[in-house]
């Protein structure tokens, strides 16, 4: 059943209107089109509608980061001198690898460390893969 304005999970509550909004149309796209898993579909949608509202200069509430279930998600992204390792709402890639397989061995340690989603990218920018790593 996909969400909606006035049914949401509760992590989305503390949201401000437009990047909840965001974030349900993201989960319900994850949940559909990608076959995602809710616990890793609902933090990836938070954490992209957040990404979506910084890109756009509207401010985003910060959670108590003592509360939070999960750190910065990580991405492995193209990068024209080769594979890029980004955080969440970073402007520039932290690492610039020569191969995808050490940008995602780094991203997968980068990840666990900082208890969060690893997503993988293809070439043509499509999600490959995600790892999660968030508290239990």
């Amino acid at each position: 059943m996909p969400y909606t304005k006035n049914d949401y999970p509760n992590s989305m509550k503390n949201l401000d209107t437009p990047v909840r909004n965001k974030a349900i149309e993201i989960v319900n796209t994850l949940l559909e089109d990608e076959n995602m898993d809710e616990s890793i579909a609902i933090p990836t949608a938070i954490s992209r509608a957040k990404d979506w509202a910084a890109n756009r200069g509207k401010a985003v509430k910060s959670s108590n980061s003592d509360n939070k279930d999960h750190g910065e998600d990580q991405y492995v992204i193209p990068h024209e001198n080769g594979w890029a390792l980004k955080s969440e709402g970073a402007e520039r890639a932290a690492n610039i690898f020569n191969t995808k397989k050490d940008a995602v061995e780094a991203g997968k340690d980068r990840a666990k460390k900082h208890h969060a989603t690893l997503t993988i990218q293809r070439e043509d920018g499509t999600v490959e893969d995600k790892y999660s790593y968030n508290r239990n």
